[in-house]
């Protein structure tokens, strides 16, 4: 992960924190959120045509779903996981 520690975004990922980061030239900002008693994830493509989130996952009372994110195939059909060396994490 280039301008970042992986580990700690993960684990900010697991707070629902707002992150942002780019990959391939688009910025995409990726949120946690409470909703109906559980914790969901959200990745958005914020300034992108359209509204809405391009992904979501919903969690369960205890946890976002964090693996589910990582390895979910999002980035022209790799996972956050195969392509991390590559994404920069970055400020809004």
């Amino acid at each position: 992960m280039i301008n970042g520690n992986l580990t700690e975004f993960i684990d900010k990922l697991y707070y629902g924190d707002e992150l942002w980061f780019t990959y391939n030239g688009t910025k995409y900002m990726i949120q946690g959120l409470s909703e109906d008693g559980t914790y969901n994830l959200y990745l958005f493509v914020p300034y992108s045509e359209g509204t809405g989130y391009m992904w979501e996952c919903k969690g369960t009372k205890e946890t976002y779903p964090v693996k589910e994110f990582l390895h979910a195939p999002l980035f022209q059909n790799k996972s956050f996981m195969e392509i991390e060396q590559e994404i920069e994490w970055v400020d809004c």
